[in-house]
């Protein structure tokens, strides 16, 4: 599990892929911030300031119901409109971005009939409007990523490391390497030596 933003980084490894693990972490939440996640239900039983669902996993899932299925529009359009308020976010300054009218052209889309689609597209479309209220959180506040590739990459070392030793010897192994891996990242994410940050922890 990995939870980051810019200055900090905090790693833990836990049998559970579900609430419990995070209940075992923030037992209450964390309630001054907005949470940058896929649809995880258990990111959203979280308490929270709000949420951010991650554009990067909603883009490659659309292309690939555009793959399932060439002759239909609905993902091309999503994907468009999409593309498009990532695009405006990068070029237009925040007081004159119209988030009411991206909300409409998605809520239109949303409300299109894709019964006779495939069972992806259907699926799709009920999680979108489950959480579309956190779709467009990026272009309402400007510390809010729209995607969150950060702890992608905060995991890569991990899992590198995963597929090289095949393993952990022990939870205590796991969780001394996640400690010790949360230091360094954090470390470094404020420009401070990360081996005087475990030098001074180990003090």
């Amino acid at each position: 599990w990995t939870f980051q933003n810019e200055i900090s980084t905090y790693i833990f490894q836990h049998s559970s892929r579900g609430k419990a693990a995070i209940d075992d972490h923030f037992p209450d939440g964390l309630p001054e911030s907005t949470l940058v996640s896929d649809r995880h239900a258990s990111y959203f039983n979280m308490e929270t300031e709000g949420h951010q669902i991650c554009l990067a996993h909603l883009l490659r899932e659309l292309v690939y119901l555009s793959e399932l299925n060439s002759e239909q529009t609905w993902s091309a359009d999503m994907l468009e409109l999409l593309r498009r308020s990532i695009y405006i976010r990068k070029t237009i300054p925040f007081n004159e971005i119209d988030v009411e009218k991206l909300k409409e052209q998605l809520r239109h889309l949303l409300n299109q009939d894709l019964s006779l689609l495939q069972k992806p597209f259907g699926r799709l479309n009920r999680s979108l409007n489950k959480h579309c209220e956190h779709i467009f959180k990026f272009l309402q506040h400007p510390e809010v990523p729209y995607d969150n590739n950060a702890s992608e990459r905060v995991c890569r070392p991990l899992k590198v490391k995963q597929k090289v030793s095949g393993m952990f010897k022990s939870d205590d192994g796991a969780d001394t390497f996640c400690q010790l891996y949360s230091i360094v990242d954090t470390a470094k994410k404020r420009n401070l030596d990360p081996f005087i940050a475990l030098k001074t922890v180990a003090e």
